[in-house]
């Protein structure tokens, strides 16, 4: 396997920032670097890893608060789903409901959706949109590997009390786009530590109650 990762949990809210690259090229990527912007490009150097571009599995500010800062420090292009672009503009009025600083929404240079493909180096990962969390949630899935944002997480699931959040939209998705994937898969969220998918088919409490999960 050339996809190699390292998870960096950064910021108030622990969200987890990661750096994705091939193994063969040190090519890479960065996903969700909202914040410690300092910590993340530090690692980056101490990987010796070459980011070509910054995806967003979605525009929450804990995942695009200091994106803005990477994008400009690093001259790299954004992309994250269209849906997502909304939530996007409303960076200002997302920090005012945590009393945080209001940021400048980082620059978005292209927009992924279903069934694109993002590849850096030897390594090719598909784009899945998983929307419930928010409209544009987005799951990275390749070599048995699948970051998730904030779909899926260690016995939980995203939160869905947010503007623009569904709780039906995201068990669906979860279903379609999660639970049909081999139990083996490394499941990285973007809170808390890693699971599996067979761990959360088998014991999350969000989805033992459907038997469409599998379960049974």
């Amino acid at each position: 396997m050339a996809l190699k990762w390292k998870m960096l949990p950064v910021g108030p809210f622990g969200m987890n920032a990661y750096i994705l690259w091939c193994g063969q090229t040190l090519s890479g990527i960065l996903v969700d670097p909202g914040d410690e912007v300092d910590l993340v490009l530090q690692t980056v150097t101490a990987l010796q890893v070459q980011p070509e571009r910054i995806i967003l599995t979605h525009a929450h500010i804990d995942h695009v608060w200091h994106a803005k800062t990477v994008q400009e420090r690093l001259n790299l292009p954004l992309l994250l789903h269209r849906d997502d672009l909304p939530l996007l503009e409303r960076l200002p009025y997302q920090a005012q409901m945590f009393g945080l600083p209001a940021p400048v929404p980082p620059r978005v240079d292209g927009y992924l959706a279903e069934g694109d493909e993002v590849s850096f180096g030897q390594v090719t990962m598909k784009v899945l949109h998983a929307p419930g969390h928010s409209p544009g949630s987005i799951i990275l899935y390749g070599e048995d590997t699948a970051l998730v944002g904030d779909v899926l997480f260690q016995g939980s699931i995203g939160r869905t009390d947010l503007p623009f959040g569904s709780h039906e939209t995201l068990i669906r998705s979860i279903r379609e786009k999660l639970m049909t994937l081999p139990d083996h898969v490394r499941v990285l969220p973007g809170h808390g530590e890693e699971t599996t998918i067979g761990i959360e088919r088998r014991s999350n409490p969000f989805l033992q109650m459907d038997d469409s999960f599998g379960l049974n």
